[in-house]
């Protein structure tokens, strides 16, 4: 007996998807990543005669740490190639819990990774990052990823260590660099005024992605993770839609991406839809707040509810305010409701935008102007089966 042979998976390689993996280039933060390469030329044109300190400041998912990563990874390829000794190390502060000693200790298994866990004092494992670099003859690029951690929990104490130590030593050859990355320029408000000097002088900026660059960012992940055309231009734009909406935020985007595919392949479909999109929002932020469905008027439950059933039975991440009445006046009938005149179930939908799962807006067309109706983070059917429960419990 043959067995049924089910649909491939959407995917060709999940990995490229991973919020840890490093694309080989940075889509939109091409000028970012040539300045922060640029502050760091010395270390293959004047080794060891001077150290550099970076601030990246951005909000979440502006490409900050991949901005690190890939420089760090650059940085190495290069010194390998023109047989200089210069590392990148990469630490994130708040996964240590903001303890120097672990930041440091850290460092120094990168790069001796035999090195004990215990018997040292931070000021002794600074000490002993410095000895390791002298006996190695390197230069280190020390990264600080959510530096505030470490500020918060140290305070100013451990970055005016850190940046101090080199110049303790004004004799021997420059080693130790730094990369601070966090949120805001807020936690270095409370350093030393010379060490805040110091780190201020290079202070990167990273600006929200607009919602074409983050379909930019989304295209390029899919045609790597994805089989050819499982991603339909429309779920790009569906995804780069949200993510916009969500401050600009490309790990929410490539998040979603992958969510939105285990979902698909969860449905055995060919390609993602909009519906799998939805249900991969409501997993990452859950939009639908029962208690404020349950304040809707009757009215205003139904053109919910027809919003629902109209995506419940379309591939199309948007409709059109006209698709939407016309579903809305099948339920008011299924419901024994005379339907209300379009003043008034323009003004009921415009209600529903606070409930964070239904998103307007404007897109001009040949015809003039058209209100664009989409539902961004609730499975249609998840919503059907809710308004449905809350109305015939009256």
């Amino acid at each position: 007996m043959s067995q049924v042979s089910r649909p491939r998976s959407v995917f060709i390689d999940e990995g490229v998807l991973d919020l840890n993996y490093v694309p080989p280039s940075l889509l939109h933060r091409e000028g970012e990543l040539r300045l922060l390469t640029s502050l760091f030329r010395f270390i293959f044109t004047a080794p060891y005669e001077m150290t550099q300190r970076v601030i990246i400041v951005g909000g979440v998912g502006t490409g900050k740490t991949a901005l690190a990563q890939r420089f760090g990874l650059n940085l190495m390829a290069e010194a390998r190639r023109r047989r200089v000794r210069a590392r990148y190390v990469h630490v994130n502060c708040r996964e240590l819990r903001g303890s120097l000693f672990r930041v440091l200790l850290r460092a120094v298994k990168a790069l001796k990774p035999g090195f004990p866990d215990r018997g040292y004092s931070s000021s002794e494992l600074l000490d002993t990052l410095m000895q390791v670099l002298d006996e190695a003859d390197e230069q280190l690029v020390l990264c600080l990823d959510e530096v505030d951690a470490l500020i918060d929990a140290e305070g100013a104490d451990a970055i005016y260590n850190l940046t101090r130590v080199q110049e303790e030593r004004m004799e021997g050859p420059r080693r130790l660099s730094l990369i601070c990355i966090s949120k805001s320029l807020d936690p270095f408000r409370r350093l030393d005024r010379s060490a805040l000097s110091t780190l201020q002088r290079n202070v990167i900026r990273m600006s929200e992605y607009t919602q074409p660059q983050l379909a930019d960012i989304v295209r390029s992940r899919a045609e790597l993770a994805f089989r050819a055309d499982a991603v339909p231009p429309e779920i790009i734009d569906f995804i780069s839609e949200l993510a916009a909406a969500e401050g600009g935020d490309a790990r929410y985007a490539i998040d979603l991406l992958w969510r939105a595919g285990k979902y698909a392949d969860l449905a055995y479909a060919r390609e993602v839809q909009p519906e799998h999109v939805r249900r991969a929002a409501a997993t990452l932020f859950p939009a639908l707040r029962e208690e404020a469905v349950r304040q809707l008027s009757r009215h205003e439950l139904l053109v919910l509810l027809a919003v629902a059933r109209f995506f419940k039975h379309s591939r199309e991440a948007h409709a059109s305010t006209g698709e939407v009445e016309r579903s809305y006046r099948v339920v008011c009938e299924e419901y024994g409701e005379e339907s209300r005149g379009h003043t008034q179930f323009w003004k009921y939908l415009s209600r529903l935008r606070g409930l964070d799962a239904i998103s307007i807006r404007l897109q001009a067309t040949a015809r003039g102007r058209t209100q664009l109706i989409s539902l961004s983070k609730v499975p249609a059917e998840e919503l059907e089966r809710e308004v449905k429960r809350i109305l015939e419990r009256g």
